[in-house]
């Protein structure tokens, strides 16, 4: 069996990775320079070109890393690991650039581009291939994991539907184990068989009805262990029989078997729950979000400085046009404040170009299709999202973030607070100007419990690579709102 430890072949992957820039820069250099792809002139040595690269590989892998592309696991999928390529790829054609902007050597930008476009395509060519490989291995059996589940609940259920759903991901479900005390929880029980209004249904029933073979109860682990070979135990065990996860976490540890416990009480945790200490004893943090951490929180405000100051220099020009067109829209000023409610519920003045003629600018409720408020380049800036540039000043001010769920009147919050489930779980960080819920498509007039779905996802997931993710395809896609009237 080939069971080698993910930590390995995540350097592997390191190394791969750094081989395949080395050869994209090689080969970007011949296409340039030593065949008839494109005209040559004005051609250097490749020892000047290496000097991008000196930078180049570094600034990629060091990115790829931060991003986790290197922390393997079987379940990551083909799409999360292009997101992170892409941004690594991005960062590292920055960082060429910038080699480019700094040194006065008549580089061409065609070998940058090659080089950029040649490192991606090989990068994601490379894991596809491997990807499928080790499918192949798996489907005839080998580096595969076995996993024992012990207990059954409303969550294993959804832990046994999701493995299923996902065999490429190498695992096996061995059997199952009975809970000493043989029971499943209520709900699952009357929910498998209402017909004969059994409360406390028997595992061993739950374990046929998912074609799984019941190897025994929690008394007979140790014996089940020495007969199989078992790589996880998976322990979903009802809230009433705690009293034997001590002696199962024990007896699996006893064997150097990896124990993971699902609890019972699930529903209620985050995707990604906090564990802390106090007085000794453990809690879980249940609304725990990576931006707790200084490190994460310091990484992202140094982004949106840097970021917000950067479109607040360059595109002056285009705020001062956008002003100008504002102000001979109709009388009024050309920038609108509005009252939102920002980071842990704290009200900000949030900025706006003003789109709407001066004396309903002020007036409640949502502006619908052919709004007869708005003028008419109020209009195509709404349109454009072109009004809310002047909130990469709130950004800067520390109101705001480049990326975070959209901001909402104290009026409407209070409102949705009452209808939304877990709606004010949002304001746990800073609100964006761009976000998880805007890239897909979910802005202006659409539904506001989908639109917390995907900002309760970003605010559980939260990671640089994903910020990124989310400017690139801002950047990429426009900020073209179909929504917006």
């Amino acid at each position: 069996m080939l069971r080698r430890h993910q930590v390995w072949i995540g350097r592997l992957y390191m190394v791969s990775d750094a081989f395949i820039v080395v050869i994209a820069f090689l080969l970007a250099w011949v296409a340039r320079f030593k065949t008839a792809i494109l005209p040559k002139y004005g051609a250097l040595p490749l020892s000047d070109y290496l000097k991008i690269l000196y930078v180049a590989l570094p600034a990629f892998l060091i990115v790829a890393a931060l991003t986790g592309l290197y922390n393997i696991t079987r379940n990551q999928s083909l799409r999360r690991v292009a997101a992170q390529l892409l941004v690594s790829d991005a960062m590292m054609a920055l960082t060429a650039m910038s080699v480019l902007y700094l040194s006065k050597e008549p580089y061409s930008r065609a070998v940058i581009a090659l080089f950029v476009i040649l490192t991606f395509l090989f990068t994601i060519g490379t894991r596809s291939a491997l990807r499928r490989i080790l499918q192949s291995f798996r489907a005839r059996g080998f580096n595969r994991k076995y996993i024992l589940i012990i207990g059954a609940t409303r969550a294993t259920e959804r832990f046994l539907a999701h493995v299923r759903r996902h065999p490429e991901f190498g695992y096996e479900i061995l059997g199952g184990v009975i809970a000493d005390d043989g029971r499943v929880d209520r709900e699952l029980a009357a929910a498998t068989d209402e017909q004969d209004g059994i409360e406390d249904l028997a595992q061993h029933a739950f374990f046929e009805r998912e074609n799984i073979m019941c190897l025994g109860t929690s008394a007979e682990l140790s014996a089940i262990l020495q007969r199989h070979i078992v790589d996880h135990i998976v322990l979903t065990v009802p809230y009433y029989a705690m009293g034997m996860l001590r002696d199962a976490v024990q007896i699996a540890e006893y064997y150097g078997v990896h124990t993971l416990l699902i609890p019972d009480f699930v529903d209620v945790l985050p995707s990604r729950p906090r564990f802390d200490e106090f007085a000794g004893l453990p809690i879980v943090d249940t609304r725990y979000t990576p931006l707790d951490e200084v490190v994460n929180l310091a990484l992202k405000r140094g982004f949106d400085l840097v970021f917000s100051l950067l479109v607040l220099v360059v595109l002056s020009p285009l705020f001062a046009l956008l002003a100008i067109l504002v102000h001979k829209s109709s009388p009024g000023p050309i920038i609108y404040r509005q009252t939102r409610l920002g980071k842990n519920r704290r009200p900000f003045t949030m900025y706006k170009f003003r789109t709407m003629v001066l004396h309903d600018a002020d007036q409640e409720g949502w502006t619908v299709a052919d709004d007869p408020r708005r003028t008419k380049v109020g209009r195509f800036m709404r349109r454009m999202s072109l009004d809310e540039l002047p909130q990469f000043w709130n950004v800067l001010r520390g109101d705001m973030s480049v990326i975070g769920p959209r901001p909402e009147r104290p009026n409407y919050a209070e409102q949705f607070q009452e209808d939304v489930p877990r709606y004010m779980v949002k304001h746990r960080i800073r609100p964006g100007i761009t976000g998880w819920a805007q890239i897909h498509g979910l802005r202006g007039d659409t539904s506001i419990e989908e639109r917390i779905e995907y900002d309760l996802r970003y605010i559980e997931n939260w990671s640089f690579r994903m910020d990124m993710l989310i400017v690139l395809r801002t950047v990429v896609h426009g900020f073209r709102n179909h929504n917006a009237y």
